[in-house]
Formats: C-alpha cells, sequence, structure tokens
C-alpha cells in the first residue's frame, strides 16, 4: 500500500509540474515581443553638433525598408526587425542633399543607439 502511495504522489507531482511548464509556455508564446528600437542620431560634419532635418534611409540587401526624419537633437527613433541594415543619412533630405553619411552592415538584434556623422559639403 505504501509503494502505490508513493507512486500516485509521483505521478501526480509530474503531472503538475508539465500542467504548469505547458502554461508558462503557453502565455510566453502567444504574445509576440516587440521589436528592438534601431535608433540613429545624425551630427552635423565635424561631430559637435547635432543636425535636426536629416533624413535616415534604412535598406536590406540594396532596398530601402524604411526612411524618416530626426528631430529632437538629431535623433530618429524606430523600431525595426532583426537583421543586417546599411543606414544612410542625407542632409538636407534628397534629392537636394548636400551632405551624407552611413553606416554600413550593421547587424541590428537589440535596442541599438548610433551616432552617424555627415560628411562635408559637396
Amino acid at each position: 500500500m505504501k509503494k502505490i502511495i508513493i507512486s500516485t504522489i509521483i505521478v501526480l507531482a509530474a503531472i503538475a509540474t508539465f500542467a504548469v511548464n505547458e502554461t508558462i509556455s503557453s502565455k510566453a508564446n502567444s504574445e509576440p515581443l516587440p521589436l528592438p528600437a534601431f535608433n540613429i542620431r545624425v551630427m552635423q560634419y565635424g561631430g559637435t553638433s547635432y543636425q535636426n532635418g536629416a533624413e535616415v534611409v534604412y535598406k536590406i540587401n540594396g532596398n530601402i525598408v524604411h526612411t524618416g526624419l530626426t528631430w529632437d537633437n538629431g535623433w530618429y527613433y524606430t523600431t525595426l526587425d532583426t537583421d543586417t541594415y546599411d543606414v544612410y543619412v542625407y542632409y538636407p533630405p534628397r534629392p537636394n542633399d548636400g551632405r551624407s553619411g552611413s553606416l554600413l552592415g550593421y547587424y541590428h538584434d537589440s535596442n541599438d543607439n548610433e551616432t552617424i556623422v555627415l560628411g562635408p559639403n559637396y
């Protein structure tokens, strides 16, 4: 009788452990994770002052996937999928740009805050 009671307790404990783990697992997988931030700060040529109104262009394999304009002390805030990006900045925005900068081959997989400095006038 003692063996049956111990065996029953072990089986019930195993079932309870499995049920709790399954509940945690299903809740964890029910909502997608938020996309990580990929923020860019654009600085003027020389890197001492920020540049508002610069165009930020995110590309994957040469294809534009996102664009925007800097504001709030030269920052452009966005969230993007994990991938490898080429990021270009133009000031003023294209097609009238006179300065640009880039961040090439950047693997984005977590919350990133990067700075790009504009080059001299061309």
